[in-house]
């Protein structure tokens, strides 16, 4: 089913085209809205798969409107409804140039109308369409927690483990570390993301992140600290939304809080993974972030403790932890820290044989919290699916 938002100064008209698309059979949940209106989806609601725009005798609105919404979500399907008289050559050129994809004329038929939404369905699926809940951000409490790691092999075991299109997103504060932890080399990063919104879509996306063997791709963070003071939350917003609509999961390294001014990301998210470690200022820090998010209106459901270095000794300080900051702990990552800094020097992901531990886990938690569902792991020898060679 398809959702879709109707953008119109004129009640009657804007009430018409709402039964349209509702007596279609193939919507469900239809916006009304004024060109002047605020089309940003509710928090915890997805963008429209469709929008009606019922142009009035003054466009410009109606347009921006659609070259708007196209920049910041590149799979929604525009619709333009207009009368005979204003269908002239330079207004489908605008209209083009704005992202309309389609016209109708008014009044507006519902079968053709239906035939539209056929068609758009067909193609979407035919896309693979990509879900708005395929976000997850991974914060730390604190710095040296391994969050990082944690976000880079989450991706990682999800691409193994699911052979979906999976983008690691590298915005943790004041440098980013990911393109260390993969030994990739980065020629374009975040900041050419956000100097080139305007012509942001999937496929400048692709050209700008980088492929690795593991399977995911890597968006490079900022290799100057000084580039953060331009870049606004609103920006990384529209950058998380492309990269929604373009992959089938997006895992966002946050660093220390460094997404937590976004607004836009913290709504639209499947889940947000505070990272800690078992030491004081940690689960001080801990115990203040899920505080904090929890005023902003995040759902407690979506926020997920994870613990990284976990030994059974520390059962007991997380059990009054637990208490202390009344959210349960989701995971528990298991302490190898030989293993993790291993593969961080060596610049490779977490690789192990049968009956790894952390490997295992990573994995597991990954398809939790994403939805995937994969079959156990096979056994696996030197050089199986889930082992990349040591560089010399």
């Amino acid at each position: 089913m398809l959702t879709a938002a109707v953008v119109s100064s004129n009640p009657e008209s804007s009430s018409s085209l709402r039964a349209c698309l509702e007596q279609s059979g193939l919507v469900q949940g239809v916006r009304e809205l004024a060109p002047s209106g605020n089309l940003d989806p509710r928090p915890g609601e997805a963008a429209p798969d469709v929008i009606l725009l019922d142009l009035g005798l003054d466009v410009e609105p109606y347009f921006a409107t659609a070259a708007s919404w196209r920049r910041r979500f590149p799979a929604v399907r525009v619709i333009a409804c207009a009368s005979s008289l204003q269908l002239d050559p330079v207004l489908l050129l605008q209209a083009m140039r704005s992202g309309v994809q389609e016209f109708l004329p008014k009044p507006v038929d519902a079968a053709l109308l239906r035939d539209v939404l056929v068609r758009f369905a067909q193609e979407r699926e035919a896309s693979g369409f990509r879900r708005q809940d395929n976000l997850i951000l991974v914060v730390g409490a604190k710095g040296g927690v391994g969050t990082s790691t944690v976000a880079a092999n989450l991706g990682v075991q999800l691409a193994q483990a699911s052979r979906k299109r999976v983008l690691l997103l590298d915005l943790a504060r004041p440098l980013g570390h990911l393109s260390l932890m993969f030994d990739l080399q980065p020629r374009f990063g975040i900041r050419d993301a956000i100097e080139n919104l305007d012509h942001l879509d999937g496929h400048f996306l692709h050209g700008i992140v980088m492929h690795h063997k593991s399977g995911v791709e890597v968006l490079a963070g900022t290799s100057h600290a000084e580039q953060w003071e331009s870049i606004s939350g609103e920006a990384l917003g529209r950058v998380a939304s492309v990269a929604q609509n373009s992959c089938d999961f997006v895992f966002v390294d946050g660093g220390v809080a460094g997404v937590l001014d976004c607004d836009r990301m913290l709504q639209t998210a499947r889940a947000i993974v505070l990272v800690s470690a078992i030491s004081v200022p940690a689960l001080w820090a801990l115990e203040r972030r899920v505080v904090e998010l929890t005023a902003q209106g995040i759902d407690p459901a979506r926020i997920r403790v994870l613990i990284n270095r976990w030994r059974r000794g520390d059962e007991e300080a997380l059990q009054n932890i637990e208490k202390r900051m009344k959210h349960p702990i989701f995971a528990r990552l298991p302490n190898d820290f030989q293993q993790a800094s291993e593969a961080e020097n060596l610049g490779i992901p977490l690789s192990g044989n049968h009956n790894n531990a952390l490997v295992d886990k990573f994995r597991q938690l990954a398809c939790q919290l994403t939805g995937v569902t994969t079959a156990p792991a096979e056994k696996r020898g030197r050089g199986g699916f889930l082992s990349f060679p040591a560089k010399r």
